[in-house]
């Protein structure tokens, strides 16, 4: 309940509406409650990034493998239903930038998802007869998911407004089709070689 009432906060007003006493009455309890579960606000901080890591790694793994491999769509849908519609990527920027970020973006927190990613391109690999991709390769892969995904949750709309793109809803549908048939081009490449 106080994670939700914060997680509200944040997607109006961003980590500096994040203020122990305005959760505690959303949530309707006191602020020493929230204390006494998360120690401060930076352990409220530190609990919520956790939670948004937590579900960007279900979104990833929820539908992977799909009937459709490399599931390149699925997988940044659900990446930005979490990381733009959660507001996880503004909370993970604005831990990095303060530099409380190595608290929650500890070695190999994503690894699992990229670690499912390569299974799946190992299994496409290996049903089209050609050589498998390196782990390394995946990680990259992965890496570069997931910078595309976070740094459009955070500057897409601007960058495509000052481009002449517009910046509603449908530049951003009309973006990520774009960018889902790119990534898809980029694996097929791969693929080919």
């Amino acid at each position: 309940m106080i994670l939700e009432a914060a997680e509200r906060r944040l997607l109006v007003g961003g980590p500096e509406a994040i203020r122990l006493q305005e959760i505690a009455a959303d949530a309707g309890i006191s602020h020493p409650a929230i204390l006494h579960h998360f120690g401060s606000r930076e352990g409220l901080v530190e609990a919520m990034v956790l939670r948004g890591i937590a579900r960007l790694q279900a979104q990833f793994l929820e539908g992977w493998p799909s009937a459709k491999e490399p599931d390149i769509e699925g997988v940044l849908e659900r990446f930005y239903e979490v990381a733009s519609r959660r507001g996880i990527a503004r909370m993970l920027a604005w831990l990095i930038l303060s530099g409380e970020g190595s608290r929650t973006m500890t070695p190999n927190v994503f690894k699992p998802a990229a670690e499912r990613m390569h299974a799946g391109r190992l299994r496409r690999a290996q049903k089209e007869g050609r050589r498998p991709p390196e782990l390394e390769e995946t990680l990259f892969a992965a890496s570069h998911l997931f910078i595309l995904v976070l740094g459009d949750s955070l500057f897409g709309p601007s960058v495509r407004r000052s481009m002449g793109l517009g910046s509603g809803a449908d530049s951003t549908r009309r973006f990520r089709r774009w960018l889902g048939k790119v990534m898809e081009r980029m694996e097929s490449r791969r693929s080919a070689h």
